[in-house]
């Protein structure tokens, strides 16, 4: 990939915003702080801006920024880890002077000027660590750290089907800079005693479709029995991904707005493809691990159903 048209822009402007997608999971976070971070670092006279309305959930990320719309519309914006416009979690990227999109997803809308996608990337941070790779500046240790959170999580500890040997070479290029490795793995991985209660209670809800599918649909109450946020309660989805058998594995949260139930859910398979069918109910993603929000309870079991459709007979 080329990064000239990246690079060349942020030497150029004087303030830069960046952002992510909503939900943020630790790709999004890492690539916009790693970002931020080695901006700062190579060029410490330039304002920079995360920005971004929901808090981070995952790892130990700093607070979102906040600045004005004038502030907005004098900046270059650079939007991370997110496949098309509704979904950036703050829409005020568009007033800027220029807009720059850094992504891995399937594209689905080109909604930025300069668009540098790479869906064969495991990651945003994969992207991000080449473009500072080739352009031999100053790559800090919380800049590595901040990458190497989103690879990691990204690959899901690299066993997804994207991690290449790219992906393996921008890890190994982060370790080089003394991250540790350990403890960045204890701070995502480890969790307090109420998530593994909150596990014991997923096998419980399990739903289990001729052997080859399974899902489960968390209710408000058990989230607050739980004191889980949905989020929270859906990056558990992986605890059914270790059963050979099963082909598809779902997690769907209930979020009540209004006295009205809404369900988001998160969807990851070994090899079937999701985002395709994800993306007729207003979600998307990658080939085998996809994201929905804002179903109906009657969308929800439609989208389960059509997901089940799409593994292959025996």
């Amino acid at each position: 990939m080329d990064f000239r048209a990246l690079t060349e822009a942020i030497a150029e402007a004087e303030i830069i915003t960046i952002y992510r997608h909503q939900r943020p999971d630790c790709d999004a976070l890492g690539a916009q702080f790693g970002l931020k971070q080695w901006i700062n670092d190579n060029y410490p006279s330039k304002k920079v801006y995360a920005l971004g309305y929901e808090k981070p959930t995952q790892g130990r990320f700093p607070a979102s920024d906040h600045v004005s719309d004038d502030v907005i519309r004098d900046s270059l914006a650079i939007i991370l880890d997110t496949s098309n416009a509704e979904r950036v979690d703050d829409t005020r990227f568009s007033m800027s002077r220029k807009t720059i999109k850094v992504d891995h997803h399937p594209p689905v809308t080109q909604y930025a000027d300069i668009n540098l996608v790479d869906p064969v990337a495991a990651a945003t941070c994969e992207i991000l660590a080449f473009c500072f790779q080739e352009t031999s500046g100053i790559v800090s240790l919380q800049t590595a750290e901040y990458l190497y959170m989103g690879l990691l999580t990204d690959t899901l500890c690299f066993k997804t089907s994207n991690t290449t040997a790219n992906t393996l070479k921008a890890a190994a290029y982060l370790a080089g800079f003394s991250i540790d490795i350990p403890v960045i793995n204890r701070l995502l991985f480890d969790h307090p005693y109420s998530w593994f209660a909150f596990d014991g209670c997923l096998h419980r809800l399990a739903h289990i479709k001729e052997g080859r599918m399974a899902y489960a649909i968390v209710t408000d109450d058990i989230l607050k029995e739980y004191h889980l946020t949905g989020s929270e309660a859906r990056n558990h989805v992986d605890l059914f991904g270790d059963v050979i058998d099963f082909e598809i594995w779902a997690m769907f949260t209930e979020r009540i707005e209004d006295g009205v139930s809404y369900y988001d859910g998160s969807v990851r398979s070994k090899t079937v493809t999701v985002n395709e069918v994800m993306q007729k109910f207003g979600g998307g993603g990658h080939k085998n691990a996809a994201g929905v929000k804002g179903l109906s309870e009657s969308q929800m079991h439609d989208l389960i159903s059509r997901l089940f459709e799409k593994i292959p007979t025996v």
